[in-house]
């Protein structure tokens, strides 16, 4: 259960402050709370409005704590789109967010002018408590070692399981923002300064503040539902969605307000390769409600302009960006794509030591190599299988197109090992700094979230009650909120 009680002594809470500029007073502060605990609003009047450049605030990490301060800046434009530039009052309303839960937080506020100069202050901001469930009481298997340069602090818990989704911790396991959509759902994505939702035949945005609006419904073109994830594309957010005639099979990609740009249809796609390659798509590529191919995963790769799609049934396959053609195929060879020779004239060779992905998932671009959580769970639906293991782990590959290779370049083998049939995550940040997210099967009991730091050292390890099969957190992505810009 999720609860939070905001009481203060006033409506509204009033900070006796003196803001200085130049040594001249400009006027007094008031905060108040928002629509959740972790974040507030803080009005500063201010005589010489027209003159306001930016707003910038920094919330101070608790004590002890090895995370670096939620830093935030605010153009003038953003202000006034989002109605925060109040010039009848000469007043500017600094939303902050991001917040420690029940407690009181240390914000620093900055203006800026245009010829230069600013003002700063210091405000305390006292917040309701908040209890997350297992959210704010994970099992703590390692707290975040101070020495460890983590290259990031904040992360994106995707929860198909808890209304609040997307909730972001830091790397202490704080709690830092929860939504306010009151929609739980797997398909979560950080994008153009927002969070995107995906539920129903709907998709969402909601602000840093928490607001939250409705950008689109594609029910008119045939979309049944989201499924798995929101990835970023070429120049817009790629969704994973079902239609009238296919399950898990079709991507968009949409621009910020949600209109579709493109279309990738993998049923299409592939029937279309093995017919020109003479073989029968109708034994491979299955029509809904049949889940033939199970796409939970995007990602692009710019220096050879590809999609690469996450078929956990199948395979790890690369398109065309514009054309839709495939590009090459990584996979189990004892699985059933491996039978067509239509499709197999695609399939990437193995290197020295590599195993090729089984069930995988959260397939992404670092660098120019391909990153993904290899769970090691054969086909449910095609048959002959293929291999399942008895382990899962991370793993990245270098891509040599020319001679058409795959090799294994990077694993990750806790101990001891982990097995996460279906669920989980790997994304890379700064070079080896990794966040890990897994779901400890059979049966379901936790979802881990780990981190690596650039030297290879555990940062943080952290369990979290499994909700509803793998709700908890199926996936777990890293965000940056320590020099974020808002234009």
């Amino acid at each position: 259960m999720r609860t939070w009680l905001i009481t203060f002594a006033v409506a509204f809470s009033l900070v006796d402050l003196t803001i200085l500029q130049g040594g001249q007073s400009l006027g007094s502060a008031t905060y108040y709370p928002g629509a959740t605990p972790f974040i507030s609003f803080v009005q500063l009047s201010i005589p010489d409005l027209a003159n306001v450049r930016n707003a910038q605030f920094q919330i101070a990490p608790k004590t002890g704590s090895a995370t670096r301060p939620v830093n935030v800046k605010y153009s003038r434009k953003y202000l006034q789109k989002r109605g925060y530039l109040n010039r009848g009052l000469g007043q500017v309303t600094v939303p902050v967010f991001g917040l420690y839960a029940g407690r009181n937080n240390t914000v620093t506020l900055t203006v800026g002018f245009r010829d230069g100069t600013s003002q700063v202050t210091e405000v305390i901001i006292l917040t309701a408590a908040y209890d997350g469930g297992t959210y704010s009481n994970p099992t703590v298997v390692q707290a975040r070692l101070p020495g460890t340069t983590l290259s990031y602090d904040f992360i994106l818990l995707k929860s198909y399981a808890d209304p609040t989704t997307p909730i972001i911790v830091d790397s202490d396991a704080e709690v830092r923002w929860i939504g306010t959509a009151n929609i739980g759902t797997q398909d979560v994505a950080l994008f153009d300064n927002a969070f995107y939702l995906g539920a129903g035949s709907f998709l969402y945005r909601t602000e840093f503040d928490g607001t939250t609006t409705v950008l689109a419904d594609y029910s008119s073109i045939g979309v049944t539902g989201f499924h798995h994830n929101l990835d970023p594309g070429k120049t817009g957010l790629i969704l994973d969605v079902d239609t009238v005639n296919d399950i898990e099979c079709v991507n968009l990609e949409v621009d910020k307000d949600g209109n579709v740009l493109k279309t990738w249809n993998l049923a299409d796609i592939v029937s279309a390769a093995m017919v020109a390659g003479g073989d029968n798509p109708n034994q491979f590529v299955k029509r809904a409600p049949i889940d033939w191919f199970h796409n939970n995963a995007t990602a692009y790769r710019a220096s050879d302009n590809s999609l690469i799609v996450s078929s956990r049934e199948n395979f790890v396959i690369a398109l065309d960006y514009d054309s839709g053609a495939i590009k090459w195929i990584l996979g189990d060879p004892t699985k059933r794509w491996y039978d067509f020779s239509s499709l197999r004239a695609f399939a990437l060779s193995l290197g020295p030591d590599t195993l090729p992905p089984i069930g995988q998932h959260a397939v992404s671009i670092s660098g120019d190599q391909l990153l993904l959580f290899d769970n090691g769970t054969g086909s449910i639906y095609q048959m002959p299988p293929g291999e399942t293991r008895d382990y899962s782990a991370p793993r990245k590959y270098q891509l040599d197109l020319a001679n058409s290779t795959a090799t294994e370049v990077w694993h990750y083998l806790p101990e001891p090992s982990i097995y996460s049939p279906f669920c989980s995550s790997v994304y890379e940040d700064a070079t080896d700094n990794y966040l890990i997210d897994y779901t400890l099967g059979g049966p379901y009991v936790f979802t881990g979230i780990v981190g690596l730091d650039g030297q290879g050292n555990k940062a943080f390890d952290y369990r979290y009650e499994e909700l509803d099969f793998c709700g908890t957190a199926w996936n777990a992505a890293i965000i940056h909120w320590e020099n974020l810009q808002l234009k």
